[in-house]
């Protein structure tokens, strides 16, 4: 007599159990809310462009993480989380743009004459704005919002008793496949001569980039490797997105201090140049966007 092969075998051997997505989430968002405190108190007691960047990440991981969860709970406290996670984003935005702008512009100090007038103004700038987002971060609090990431983790641990494991898996792929589909047709779009439609590309990106990593422990080929190529990417649409507020700070500096001579203009159409190069590098390596999804690989992992 032959014996009977149980459903979801083959050849004896037991078919992969689907990863636990909901569990997954449930224990990244707890841990995330976690690093997302530390990072913000961190900040709030010792200001330092350090704690900024720290604060920035996480926050952006947290934005992300609530983002997926779309896809399972219902509600508006999802949307009201995430304009407030990105309000607070925000906060950072001039100073840290113009923390950035201080690294390129000294690298030309020694061949354009007026980048040395231009730094020394940024540098003003930055003290300001220092000032003005050490004070707005200060007033962050994060009891409201802990009681709603607290809700999220108990519906999902609700919904994880409701739901199997294959479903689960089904919709955060599909949520995936939606962000990345976005991501695509922005691409498509993408104009040389409008870098505008690079930096929407550029914000869609980060957020399929984000929720991609977060879902990392459960999907084999998003590597160590796979995470670095995505932000190499991103990096290259953030660089002309670097150059671009540059030249737009450049021209509020020409309209306030109205420097004489060619020195400004001649660093302007240097900047033109790099953005115009920039450009071209992204758009030679853009086809590359078609690698990072769907994830060749069989679903797995140990949660």
């Amino acid at each position: 007599m032959k014996p009977t092969r149980k459903p979801g075998t083959r050849t004896g051997t037991a078919t992969p159990e689907a990863p636990d997505v909901l569990r997954h989430l449930a224990d990244s968002l707890g841990t995330q809310w976690k690093r997302y405190r530390k990072r913000l108190k961190q900040c709030q007691r010792r200001f330092s462009e350090k704690a900024v960047h720290d604060s920035r990440v996480e926050t952006r991981r947290l934005l992300a993480l609530v983002g997926l969860l779309g896809a399972f709970l219902s509600g508006g406290d999802i949307k009201k989380v995430c304009h407030r996670l990105k309000r607070r984003l925000d906060t950072f935005d001039r100073l840290r743009d113009t923390q950035v702008q201080l690294v390129y512009v000294e690298s030309m100090t020694g061949t354009f004459p007026a980048a040395r007038k231009f730094h020394d103004w940024l540098k003003k700038r930055e003290q300001r704005f220092a000032r003005e987002t050490e004070r707005d971060i200060r007033r962050f609090r994060t009891k409201r919002l802990g009681r709603c990431v607290a809700g999220f983790e108990k519906q999902l641990r609700r919904r994880h008793k409701q739901m199997s494991r294959e479903e689960a898996l089904a919709i955060a792929l599909r949520e995936m496949d939606r962000a990345f589909a976005r991501v695509a047709r922005l691409c498509r779009n993408v104009k040389a001569d409008d870098t505008r439609t690079i930096h929407c590309t550029r914000i869609a990106f980060k957020r399929f980039r984000y929720q991609a990593e977060s879902l990392a422990p459960l999907l084999p080929a998003i590597t160590g490797d796979h995470c670095r190529a995505m932000r190499g990417y991103q990096s290259m649409m953030g660089d002309i997105q670097d150059v671009e507020v540059l030249l737009a700070t450049l021209r509020k500096f020409r309209k306030e201090k109205q420097p004489a001579g060619k020195s400004v203009p001649q660093l302007q159409a240097e900047l033109s140049r790099r953005r115009r190069w920039l450009i071209q590098v992204y758009l030679n390596a853009a086809g590359k966007l078609r690698g990072f999804w769907p994830p060749h690989m069989e679903c797995g992992g140990k949660a």
